[in-house]
């Protein structure tokens, strides 16, 4: 898309697929975007600056690949797949660190005991967080295989209930300095949201947001009806 009018934004490039995509994640140069799809588990890479897509897809044929998290070098990633149920628990949903300028896999972290679905790599060092559908949170980073902690959910408590079967989700701001973690409230309430500070996150969240779908319904409502709005 070209925002440069934002009044109307124009399609520069559309890049076709024959399956829908999975998973999306910008290198942080602006020039490379990833593209997964599950569904016939392949990967591309697509040139941003050109709007295309002219080198051939890479088929995961053993694993699949579901996510994928850009890395710091343009041609490595973080990526899941659909996992192998006859491994133990902590050993059955692995996050693979590819180099894809070589097809080389760099290195494998292992504890997560469920599919996993989210990740988030800091912009300023070489940490990444993964959330799984087993309601953990792990703490990583890419020189490692362990994690280096397991990070708590928000709970509940003090009026709020939490969707006990919910997922997770987390996300490093744009400094590296804080991340979130949100937990689902119960029957679609909307979200608990937790802040650390990235450099002393044992100490706990520092601070506990309540996001209530209702009230971000009724703030846009109130903004579209306004006139002030519609002028804009």
């Amino acid at each position: 898309m070209d925002f440069r009018n934002p009044q109307q934004p124009k399609i520069c490039s559309v890049i076709r697929g024959k399956s829908p995509c999975t998973s999306m994640s910008f290198h942080e140069d602006g020039a490379h975007l990833f593209v997964t799809s599950e569904a016939d588990s392949r990967m591309r890479l697509v040139d941003c600056q050109r709007g295309t897509s002219d080198t051939p897809a890479i088929k995961f044929e053993r694993d699949g690949v579901r996510l994928v998290e850009a890395t710091h070098h343009n041609r490595c990633v973080l990526v899941t797949g659909k996992g192998d149920k006859t491994l133990n628990v902590g050993q059955r949903h692995p996050i693979t660190y590819l180099s894809l300028h070589d097809n080389k896999i760099l290195r494998q972290y292992r504890g997560c005991g469920a599919e996993v679905c989210d990740l988030s790599l800091s912009p300023i060092d070489d940490s990444f967080l993964s959330c799984s559908r087993d309601r953990t949170v792990r703490l990583w980073n890419l020189q490692q295989a362990g994690s280096l902690a397991i990070l708590d959910l928000p709970k509940s408590g003090n009026g709020i209930n939490l969707d006990p079967t919910g997922v997770p989700r987390a996300s490093y701001d744009s400094t590296g300095l804080v991340f979130c973690i949100t937990a689902p409230m119960d029957a679609g309430a909307g979200h608990l949201i937790h802040l650390y500070d990235a450099r002393n996150y044992t100490a706990g969240a520092f601070a506990e947001l309540k996001l209530e779908n209702n009230l971000i319904t009724r703030a846009i409502q109130q903004k579209v009806s306004t006139p002030e709005a519609a002028s804009e």
